[in-house]
């Protein structure tokens, strides 16, 4: 698995007006329209799984959503690849990720799945966790990036809650970047999801299946590239404070979390970070 360590990015999110069954026609559209503007497809559709970690006053959640437009996210993810018969998971990424407003900071390091219980344990990391980060990252910033984030787990007490899935193609040139998401599911997990050998088709019923289509548009800094004022004028999108975590959450606190102490004033805080998006114009 490849990718920088770092990621300093602006990232928005718009709502899409099209249903599931309107991905593939749109995905085809993009797959003509992007190009023109040096974004390509990458890979084919990719399922994405993300286990995000909070304590068991939910102190990151409530955090996500009464500090509109910041969150701070800390999660274990995966890629698997679509159409294909499930294999046992290899590796991942360990990340957190920061957002204030528009802008998201993200560190990130991988580690095989052999190697994540001695990350839990709080073990300083081995070699083979050196090996797997050389992409031109120094060994001393790989175990720094990797005590920080261990620490940032074991000090507040984080555990896996919330398993997030969904379905992704991409598009890229060398500074941006187009995602479409959709068939998005949250599950309820707590830590036998490390023995699951994929994500991508848990045995137990979602806790929740959003409606939503999802685009995703990243890039360094500054103003948005000029190209996305036509993206928006050619396609059904709304820009979106839609956040995967919090709608998942609220799914959470609707059915298996229902009868924490709090679960009620979340789903209150959740139902007023979210309102309607606007269309653009």
């Amino acid at each position: 698995m490849k990718g920088p360590i770092y990621q300093d990015r602006i990232e928005r999110n718009y709502e899409v007006g099209v249903s599931q069954d309107g991905v593939a026609g749109l995905w085809r559209e993009l797959s003509e329209y992007l190009p023109k503007y040096g974004l390509h497809p990458i890979y084919g559709i990719t399922c994405v799984g993300s286990v995000y970690f909070d304590n068991r006053d939910y102190d990151l959640t409530c955090y996500s959503i009464v500090n509109g437009g910041r969150l701070i996210l800390v999660r274990l993810r995966t890629y698997e690849n679509y159409g294909e018969s499930p294999k046992p998971i290899s590796d991942y990424w360990v990340e957190v990720k920061i957002r204030e407003k528009e802008r998201w900071r993200k560190k990130r390091f991988g580690l095989y799945r052999a190697d994540l219980p001695e990350f839990l344990e709080g073990r300083d990391p081995g070699q083979s966790v050196l090996d797997y980060n050389q992409n031109g990252a120094d060994p001393d910033v790989i175990r720094n990036l990797y005590r920080e984030t261990q620490e940032t787990v074991l000090t507040n007490g984080l555990k896996p809650v919330l398993l997030l899935t969904y379905k992704r193609i991409a598009f890229q040139n060398e500074i941006e970047r187009v995602c479409l998401d959709w068939d998005i599911q949250s599950y309820h997990v707590g830590a036998d999801v490390y023995s699951y050998d994929s994500w991508k088709y848990p045995v137990e019923e979602p806790a929740g299946k959003s409606d939503k289509t999802i685009l995703e548009l990243k890039y360094p800094r500054g103003s948005p590239p000029a190209w996305t004022a036509d993206l928006e004028k050619r396609y059904p999108i709304w820009k979106s404070n839609f956040s995967k975590f919090v709608e998942g959450m609220g799914f959470l606190f609707q059915g298996p979390l229902k009868h924490h102490k709090e679960a009620n004033s979340f789903l209150r805080k959740i139902e007023a970070y979210r309102p309607e998006s606007q269309p653009l114009g």
